[in-house]
């Protein structure tokens, strides 16, 4: 509770000094991106960065996990101290990453994954509509119960950009 509190201060904080450049999706080189593997399935996910290689893009992810795992594109609770700093240096180094977009699938509302994404240096952040991290993203799209859905559905509108 504590630590969702100093957290959330972070955030705001976070949130206040945001740059969102804009940038096109034509244009773009590189995209993050960051999901809950609890909501996401790699199928789901391995099929979107093949959708945006196939588009000429650099694609990196980083997945916000329940339990700690050996995989260095993760992360958990764990990760994440009580003050903010992030104890696996992939995070910091996805987080420092210059994305032309970010992409942020999450629903769960999990502080630790905003806290994440309100450190992230991305020129443009994207993702399905949370309550909890609408403030760090330049665009969303309305959340169905169909994951594979909202994913085909946040390509097609980034593609708009």
């Amino acid at each position: 509770m504590i630590k969702n509190a100093l957290l959330n201060r972070k955030c705001r904080a976070l949130s206040k000094n945001q740059n969102n450049e804009h940038s096109t999706y034509r244009n773009a080189s590189s995209i993050g991106i960051l999901y809950n593997a609890a909501e996401f399935q790699n199928y789901l996910i391995s099929d979107l960065i093949n959708s945006l290689e196939a588009d000429g893009k650099t694609v990196a992810r980083l997945a916000f996990t329940e339990k700690d795992s050996e995989d260095r594109f993760s992360f958990c609770k764990k990760n994440v101290s009580m003050t903010g700093n992030l104890t696996k240096d992939s995070i910091s180094f996805f987080a420092q990453q210059r994305f032309d977009f970010l992409i942020a699938l999450d629903l769960s509302g999990d502080m630790n994954f905003k806290y994440v994404l309100a450190l992230s240096k991305a020129s443009c952040k994207v993702g399905i509509d949370s309550e909890s991290i609408n403030d760090f993203l330049l665009m969303s799209i309305k959340a169905s119960e169909n994951q594979s859905q909202n994913i085909k559905e946040l390509i097609r509108y980034l593609k708009m950009i």
